[in-house]
């Protein structure tokens, strides 16, 4: 592929995720030059920055982590109204802690990027970590918490900013659900090699985007016949609208060296329902590999 720089980008989508852990291997065992991840995707994309290889990264997935992850505060149900979100993080801390150690966000193998997308409350904008020069000393585990921070589900992750001030941070799913173009803006502002800055141009860059739950409503009614029921679908809708313009964007800018793939067929749920969860992983089991192998331009083995 010459001087050509590749981007795997990882969307949120919670226990979907779970679904993108089983499939990545069929990829092989190639590198990519930049990982990028929002919410779930960001467990991924930073697992993979490490070096830890697709195969352990499913077998983690498989072993409980995502049920860990969602744990449930230890509370009378009377008092469920007055939590701040439906998960506790602090079994998420603990998982993030053992899988990530004391790393910082700059520490990723040689070779290649990391990009963490996650939403910065109080400035109302987003807050993109990056291996090679943006809010890179962040602990890896933080930047991940926060970007998997989704509202409602988990709370607002409080952190220092390289400079001492306070920020409320959560789920990068709310500006970038879709992380391709941070990806893309990461290469583009510079990685760092062997002690160089390296500006990459935007006809250098292919990209590789994975969408973990987009699912086209036409399969399914959509109907709200009252305010409340909007809360049920924000989120998505949120989400998956913000994914779903970034791709269109990056589509545009970067043409036939982008590819977003997505299995059709999954169910549309919610991204915490352990019932279907292996009817999601089946789904992507059977999810065809040929046309992402292609466009890296690698035999199917």
């Amino acid at each position: 592929m010459g001087d050509v720089k590749t981007i795997l980008a990882i969307d949120g989508g919670g226990l979907f995720g779970v679904g993108v852990a089983d499939w990545i291997p069929k990829l092989g065992s190639r590198m990519f030059d930049c990982y990028a991840g929002t919410s779930v995707g960001s467990i991924l994309a930073a697992c993979y920055a490490i070096g830890l290889e697709p195969l352990k990264v499913q077998e983690m997935f498989n072993s409980g982590l995502a049920r860990r992850i969602f744990t449930k505060p230890r509370l009378p149900w009377r008092l469920n109204w007055f939590r701040p979100a439906i998960y506790d993080n602090k079994e998420a801390q603990k998982v993030l802690e053992e899988v990530f150690g004391d790393r910082r966000v700059e520490d990723v193998k040689d070779g290649c990027s990391l990009v963490i997308v996650a939403w910065n409350y109080k400035k109302r904008k987003e807050k993109v970590f990056t291996s090679d020069k943006c809010n890179n000393r962040y602990l890896m585990r933080d930047a991940v918490l926060a970007s998997m921070s989704a509202p409602s589900f988990f709370p607002i992750v409080r952190l220092l900013e390289e400079d001492g001030n306070p920020e409320c941070l959560g789920d990068g799913g709310v500006c970038g659900n879709d992380p391709s173009l941070a990806g893309v803006a990461a290469l583009r502002e510079g990685i760092l090699r062997n002690g160089v800055v390296e500006k990459i141009q935007t006809r250098h860059i292919k990209c590789l985007s994975i969408g973990t739950s987009g699912v086209p409503r036409e399969k399914k009614k959509f109907n709200v016949f009252w305010k409340l029921g909007w809360l049920q679908v924000v989120t998505d809708i949120i989400a998956q609208g913000n994914a779903s313009y970034t791709s269109y964007g990056v589509s545009h800018l970067l043409d036939d060296r982008y590819l977003r793939v997505s299995p059709e067929g999954l169910p549309d749920s919610k991204m915490d329902n352990f019932k279907l969860l292996p009817e999601i992983r089946k789904v992507w089991a059977e999810w065809d590999h040929t046309a992402a192998v292609n466009f890296l331009g690698e035999a199917v083995q």
